[in-house]
């Protein structure tokens, strides 16, 4: 063997594999919209079919698939159905030849990583991405940089509509109008053709968590509370709700870069409760730490108010007798309570609510009355409301099938006919909450508070803290106050169902201070609230 064929053989290199061009003559086809505006212009999605079919047919493509087919913004390629269309031609084993769209814009509008994407798909699998409308041979160089241009033009038409866009949105946010979608709790609405923002049922419910939260409830048991009133929501967002300046009528956004305006938009609270409450949350001993285990020695702290100045005690232990101590917040006060006399004193509270045997049946009896009472007249009412709610969102769907699916419809209409029933339906849906029983179940919910209020001092005294201010809350909503004068614990609200048993077990009579354990005498009308009591 000559050197030269030594050399060849051992240190020759091959020329790299080349892929071919794919020419099956099968194609998928991929048709995009990215908002639904422009299915009113030349480029919907039934224009851009129409012209690649016909594409197609006049070279005998055999189109093989359809994605897209569906509104999807090109400015990221993080598209479901774009990427179902590249999994599709993974797959395909060499059996697809092109991509067709109407426009390269309608491919992606990415720029360099739309040029990365055909580069792959041309170079790996020998398929090129081909415009009916902007036809490109991709076989050559001068064809791969005419489409790549194509693709960079997009890109920066993009970005031109992006820095208008943000324009218009600094000047709009600056007039306090907020341009974006809003937080829980409200509703985006249109009144004769002009954009509203509302607070929604559950914004309403949210409402008194602002109040709940100056009244000293924590977190827990306010996020407990609205969820009894159908509210949903998780300790997180309870807290951002909490420091979200839009919930007080004020707009705070990064485009402002710093600056606050005041909204047009509906406020939720006044900015004084807005402040009172985050003043609480950046005082908290919690704020900004890791949260700590609560303490059993101490469970009525923030639930006792005093009832000189009706701040929440708080607890401390005196380390040099090792005595836990419940405490007025107020400076100056003095007012002190040895804990363990203070639960005594609770307990004995608690005691009130035991039944008799011989009354049990009776004061069931009475519950379910009362409660069916109370949502009997609403049952024909509920009825109606929901039969022309029905109506209304019937009127809904149809025109919003006669717009968007039939094409019968201008946009001018339809927004003027979606306004007006948009608008009705809010009204009905305010209408359906306000007459709706709130509490579901009653007889099972009643048994199991009668069954609590047989074991109210012993699951208290023998529960953790959770199971302690739960119960606490539960039967005392707004806690309870301490009269130094008089030593002696009261309330001056029951949860509703706890009100009825007080009364029908003795009328709240006096204890030993001559005061109520209960009302001291009051109305026992209390709220009507959800009922969740905890598991015994």
């Amino acid at each position: 063997m000559t050197t030269d064929a030594t050399f060849a053989k051992r240190f020759g290199k091959k020329s790299p594999t080349i892929v071919k061009r794919v020419t099956t003559g099968n194609v998928v086809v991929y048709t995009r919209v990215s908002s639904k505006e422009q299915a009113d212009k030349n480029l919907s999605l039934e224009t851009q079919k129409k012209a690649i079919e016909e594409y197609s047919k006049k070279h005998n493509l055999n189109i093989v698939a359809y994605f897209g087919g569906t509104y999807e913004s090109a400015k990221t390629d993080g598209r479901k159905e774009f990427n179902r269309m590249l999994e599709f031609i993974k797959k395909s084993n060499g059996k697809i030849s092109q991509v067709l769209v109407y426009t390269l814009d309608r491919f992606s509008r990415t720029g360099g990583a739309a040029i990365k994407i055909v580069t792959d798909l041309r170079e790996k699998q020998g398929i090129s991405v081909f415009a009916v409308t902007q036809p490109t041979d991709t076989s050559n160089p001068s064809g791969v940089l005419h489409q790549n241009i194509q693709f960079l033009f997009s890109e920066y038409d993009n970005q031109l509509r992006k820095q208008k866009a943000v324009a218009g949105m600094v000047e709009k946010l600056k007039k306090g109008i907020w341009v974006t979608q809003p937080p829980q709790g409200y509703d985006v609405i249109k009144i004769n053709g002009t954009r509203k923002i509302v607070l929604n049922e559950e914004g309403k419910k949210l409402k008194n968590a602002f109040e709940w939260k100056l009244n000293g409830l924590k977190n827990d048991d306010i996020i407990l509370k609205l969820r009894a009133m159908g509210a949903n929501i998780y300790k997180q967002k309870l807290h951002k709700i909490f420091c979200n300046p839009f919930y007080c009528g004020v707009v705070s956004h990064g485009l402002l870069n710093g600056q606050v305006v005041d909204g047009t938009h509906e406020a939720m609270v006044s900015k004084e409760t807005f402040l009172k409450v985050n003043n609480i949350i950046s005082e908290s001993p919690l704020y900004g730490v890791p949260h700590k285990a609560e303490n059993d020695n101490i469970p009525l702290k923030v639930f006792l108010k005093c009832s000189e100045c009706g701040q929440p005690f708080t607890g401390y232990l005196m380390k040099a007798r090792n005595i836990y101590y419940y405490k007025c917040r107020t400076i100056g006060c003095q007012c002190n309570k040895n804990a363990k006399d203070m639960h005594q004193l609770f307990i004995s509270m608690l005691a009130n609510f035991r039944l008799k045997e011989s009354l049990k049946k009776a004061v069931l009896f009475q519950l379910e009355n009362t409660f069916n009472e109370l949502t009997k007249s609403n049952t024909e009412k509920e009825k109606a409301i929901k039969t022309n709610l029905t109506e209304v969102t019937k009127k809904l769907d149809l025109i919003e099938e006669k717009f968007y699916v039939m094409g019968e419809m201008s946009k001018e209409t339809f927004e003027r006919f979606y306004s007006k029933y948009k608008a009705e339906q809010i009204e009905i849906i305010k209408e359906l909450n306000n007459c709706q029983n709130p509490i579901s179940n009653n007889k099972n919910i009643l048994n199991r508070a009668i069954y609590i209020c047989d074991n109210l001092q012993e699951m208290w005294a023998s529960g953790n803290v959770v199971l302690k201010e739960r119960l606490q809350r539960l039967v005392f909503p707004e806690g309870i106050v301490y009269d130094r004068k008089i030593g002696a614990v009261r309330t001056l609200k029951l949860n509703s169902v706890f009100a009825s048993i007080a009364h029908t077990i003795g009328e709240s009579s006096p204890n030993k201070k001559g005061t109520s354990p209960f009302l001291l005498g009051k109305s026992l009308s209390a709220e009507r609230e959800g009922f969740e009591p905890p598991d015994p």
